[in-house]
């Protein structure tokens, strides 16, 4: 037996009842995952304006070399650089791989998942019929109530 939530707290809350049985099965809580963001695996247009930067180089005449105190996030870029430039697109990259391998259920195979969704259908199938008859027996019963009331 629970005990109340509070000095005043009516019967019900103070009573604990037995489960209800076979024809109701008790779902467990599932926590739902913190999902990351779509940002974090968003990292098109990075790339593309890294390698825009990159091509860039090619058509213009080569630029000063810019200083660390001096950003070059939008200029031309040189292949020397590239690896320096580069690093923010893989870090990203490394952060979402990062973020998947923390999804729960990763490690399961395509097999796992195909297994478990035949047993859910199964299970989705059985309800049902438990449902079926539940109203089978309830309108017999209505019926019967009209014919002798």
């Amino acid at each position: 037996m629970s005990g109340p939530a509070s000095p005043h707290a009516p019967l019900s809350a103070t009573t604990s009842f037995p489960p209800t049985g076979a024809a109701t099965p008790a779902l467990p809580p599932q926590p739902t995952p913190a999902l990351p963001s779509p940002a974090t695996f968003d990292v098109l247009p990075d790339l593309h304006k890294l390698l825009s930067r990159l091509i860039s180089t090619s058509a213009q005449p080569p630029a000063p070399t810019p200083t660390p105190s001096q950003p070059s996030g939008d200029g031309p870029l040189e292949i020397q650089n590239l690896v320096t430039a580069a690093t923010e697109l893989k870090m990203k990259i490394k952060r979402a791989r990062n973020a998947v391998q923390a999804l729960p259920g990763i490690e399961r195979t395509c097999e796992d998942q195909d297994e478990e969704m035949r047993e859910l259908e199964e299970r989705i199938r059985a309800l049902k019929e438990v449902l079926g008859k539940m109203g089978t027996v309830n309108r017999g019963r209505d019926e019967d109530q009209t014919m002798t009331g």
